[in-house]
């Protein structure tokens, strides 16, 4: 019996020990593809594109293999880079100030309706994600024109005595962003909306505070983090987007992913290229930084 005792508590612990591991390691075995095809799919490239940044233009060559800071050092001076972020910030901006507020009103009005009604909202924003952003663009191209549907619906109403064109034009590629980025700004807001329990809006009309104050008071202190979220998320979605404002806005609409595929494509200066692509892509993770630590200072909303 001495001697069994220590074998079997030796077995004991080595069994925990196993299971402490087994426990640890799970988390990283259930992740484990999704990290692997993000980091083929995403890391990788990002890894070329950031050596490719580096390299060196010298001749008619797309690339010459070397290490040099010169694009990064001429953004700086180029008044076309400074302008074209200025651009794309703006529209941003206002892009992802306008989707908030839409998708925060539309996901209210889900969050409030009965279920019966909730299937047939879901599916209307749905439409936008399943259509290509290629086809979006061909629908707009149909509405904005001269003598296309907006304007015709606008002289036959009366409101206007003359046709009107609003293709190639920021408004276009303005309303072209928010139709393309709302569905997600929606879908954030209202997975959020479903986190609040309702007897809260109950108890704040027995209490006798009006809609307007139960909103200001009760609503809208539970969902600025989801605001936020909302927003950062539109913003991160705009500043990428490169076909819907270039297909849509006027030729001086000179955005980030303009001039990547300006260098890309009619320089073929690969290296500059890629280095407009790697501020664009810090900009986008300092953002994302931002909504992690938005996130995580959310307070609870369950009531």
């Amino acid at each position: 019996m001495n001697i069994a005792g220590p074998d079997a508590a030796a077995t004991y612990e080595a069994a925990r020990r196993r299971a402490r591991l087994r426990e640890k390691l799970a988390p990283w075995l259930l992740v484990s593809p999704a990290l692997a095809i993000t980091l083929f799919f995403f890391a990788v490239p990002i890894v070329y594109m950031a050596r490719m940044s580096f390299n060196e233009k010298i001749d008619q060559r797309f690339y010459v293999p070397g290490f040099t800071f010169d694009h990064y050092s001429s953004l700086l001076t180029d008044s076309a880079f400074s302008n074209a972020i200025w651009t794309t910030a703006k529209l941003s901006f206002g892009v992802s100030i306008a989707t908030t507020l839409i998708g925060y009103a539309f996901a209210l009005l889900v969050w409030m309706k009965p279920r019966r009604w909730r299937f047939m909202f879901i599916a209307l924003a749905l439409c936008p994600m399943l259509i290509s952003e290629i086809s979006i663009i061909f629908g707009w191209w149909v509405f904005f024109p001269r003598n296309g549907l907006l304007s015709y619906v606008l002289t036959t109403m009366g409101l206007l005595s003359d046709k009107v064109g609003l293709l190639y034009t920021e408004y276009a590629a303005f309303v072209g962003l928010v139709y393309l980025i709302l569905p997600f700004s929606f879908f954030i807001l209202l997975s959020l909306f479903d986190g609040i329990d309702k007897k809260l809006l109950e108890a704040s009309s027995d209490l006798g505070a009006s809609p307007i104050v139960t909103f200001y008071e009760v609503l809208l202190p539970l969902t600025k983090g989801g605001i936020a979220a909302s927003f950062a998320q539109s913003f991160i979605w705009a500043i990428g987007t490169y076909a819907t404002p270039s297909a849509l806005g006027p030729d001086t609409l000179w955005t980030i992913g303009y001039l990547i595929q300006e260098q890309m494509l009619s320089r073929h200066n690969w290296p500059k290229a890629a280095a407009f692509s790697m501020v664009l892509a810090a900009g986008v993770g300092v953002v994302m930084m931002m909504i992690r630590s938005v996130s995580a200072k959310r307070t609870p909303i369950n009531g």
